[in-house]
């Protein structure tokens, strides 16, 4: 039985009735009015007769207190009332659902019209700047002369061409460099829309809207379009870096507007057309920095991985999306093996890498993927490389005789974290010394030797399979060793975020098996032949 006909008569009561045009079969349209305290605002609601998504609310009439721009309300009218990603659908009570959002509708207008939002203007700021798009690629967030890169509709502002284009290899169409101006210039404001003459179509419009909020920034803006100007450029580019965001502009016909003779100084620019471009960060900071904003990265460090194996192969690409390689930083990767095809079932690599260098064939899918990092492949035994200098050296090994030679030759120097799985999935493990009180890794391995930090109850039992011509291995899934590499990375961003974070850390993946000891921190072990304690 059709839900309508009860939803139309629930919304009589609030003033909202079908409308007599309906659009599409899938929406059902009403209108009506949100009371708010400065009076009734007509408007249109599009329902989904489906009920899995919120009403679309339009307002009609747009009161005079809200031009030209207020947050929240599109430039046709739409209404922005709810954040659809904190809010869940309720498809089993369409009509105590859809009365909430016109409730709720109603109470974000009213607020937007008390002001008391005006300060979310800020966030929604390229909902008023729109313009065609350009990717930015830039390292360093500063004042300075750029590159316009274009082609196939493609267009990039970068202050390292090659390394752009290697990014951006794969859209359609070959990317050239334009002889166009392009300057960027730093504010330390905000922007945020204005309350009349917006947005701004003119240079003069601009620089008068850039007054109000750093009066710096718009002198320089106009000194660059000035000095386009003065170098006979028809078109330029000037990209203003904010503590939020990047947004440009860029003049249609700089020259439109000739000086009647050379005598005279007017700079007719302030009538020029600007076009408003809205920008695309895609540098490595802002890719690294996005998903943990706020967290130090990696960028700028020398780390060093030993072992690109099961747990390496995944470990290795999350370090990268960490920071590593990025920012002057390099990722070191050492592994003297090629791939098996053995591993494939639990490998980051896959059958096309087969019989290669696993460290070369894994630095290469890293590029491919972020075509800027600085990342170099070691396709010998790690006893035979030079480690000195690096921020942080990485075991991902599993070797107890590998992991202790690194203990001796480098945990009294650099940093040192190791990591592992336990048995055949039973847990994984990781383990760094944070201070020089604590133990090495050989001091943790006598004291288990001993009983002691287990990482189950009743220790774990070997388990191995492909005996005979095939030689015996440990099995177990993909996932554990994805965990592990999962605990590796927090393990690395607690020590460069220096938070407190304990020196042996477990995770236990079998159902079967209780953890025997809480995370803790492990003392030097008198006697170790290792750290020499």
């Amino acid at each position: 039985m059709s839900v309508i006909p009860h939803l139309l008569a629930a919304l009589k009561s609030t003033g909202f009735q079908r409308c007599a045009d309906q659009i599409s079969p899938s929406h059902l349209v009403i209108e009506g009015s949100l009371s708010t305290r400065f009076g009734d605002v007509p408007c249109l609601a599009r329902i989904d007769r489906s009920f899995q998504t919120f009403p679309l609310v339009q307002l009609t009439q747009v009161p005079e207190r809200l031009l030209p721009v207020a947050p929240h309300i599109g430039p046709a009218g739409s209404l922005c009332y709810i954040a659809e990603a904190t809010a869940v659908v309720d498809i089993f009570d369409p009509i105590g659902q859809t009365l909430a959002a016109l409730e709720q509708a109603a109470r974000v207008l009213d607020q937007i019209m008390a002001g008391e939002r005006v300060d979310e203007l800020t966030e929604e700021f390229y909902a008023f700047w729109s313009g065609p798009q350009f990717f930015e690629d830039v390292d360093s967030r500063t004042s300075g002369a750029s590159v316009l890169l274009q082609g196939g509709g493609t267009f990039a502002v970068t202050d390292n061409p090659k390394r752009t284009l290697a990014k951006l290899a794969h859209l359609p169409g070959k990317l050239r460099e334009l002889p166009v101006a392009v300057d960027r210039v730093t504010t330390k404001a905000v922007p945020r829309p204005k309350s009349d003459a917006w947005p701004p179509k003119t240079v003069g419009e601009l620089l008068a809207w850039q007054s109000g909020l750093d009066d710096a920034c718009r002198r320089k803006i106009e000194a660059r379009v000035i000095q386009a100007y003065r170098k006979r450029w028809q078109f330029a580019v000037v990209v203003i870096e904010s503590p939020s965001m990047p947004y440009a502009f860029a003049t249609v016909d700089l020259l439109k507007i000739p000086r009647d003779s050379s005598r005279d100084q007017r700079i007719p620019i302030y009538d020029v057309e600007i076009i408003r471009l809205s920008m695309i960060r895609f540098d490595d900071a802002y890719v690294t920095q996005r998903n943990i904003p706020g967290q130090t990265t990696l960028a700028g460090l020398r780390v060093a991985m030993v072992g690109i194996g099961t747990i390496g192969g995944y470990l290795a690409e999350m370090l990268a999306k960490a920071g590593a390689g990025t920012g002057g930083g390099e990722l070191m990767l050492i592994d003297n093996q090629d791939l098996e095809p053995g591993n494939l079932g639990r490998h980051r690599l896959g059958a096309d890498k087969s019989f290669l260098p696993k460290a070369a064939s894994l630095a290469e899918e890293i590029k491919r993927a972020m075509p800027s990092l600085n990342v170099k492949p070691i396709a010998h035994d790690v006893r035979e490389v030079n480690l000195e200098g690096f921020d942080l050296l990485i075991d991902a090994t599993g070797e107890q005789a590998l992991g202790q030679w690194l203990a001796a030759r480098h945990s009294q120097t650099t940093p040192l974290l190791h990591i592992w799985i336990e048995g055949a999935g039973v847990a994984v493990r990781s383990y760094l010394a944070n201070h020089a009180s604590e133990g090495c890794y050989r001091c943790l391995c006598d004291y288990e030797r001993q009983g002691d930090f287990a990482a189950v109850e009743g220790g774990v039992e070997p388990l191995f399979a492909g005996e005979g011509c095939e030689g015996p291995y440990v099995p177990f899934s993909a996932s554990v060793s994805i965990q592990a590499a999962a605990l590796g990375l927090d393990s690395v961003m607690a020590w460069v975020g220096r938070k407190c974070w304990p020196g042996l850390s477990t995770r236990v993946l079998s159902r079967i098996h209780e953890a025997t000891n809480a995370d803790c921190t492990i003392l030097k072990r008198p006697g170790c032949p290792a750290c020499g304690s």
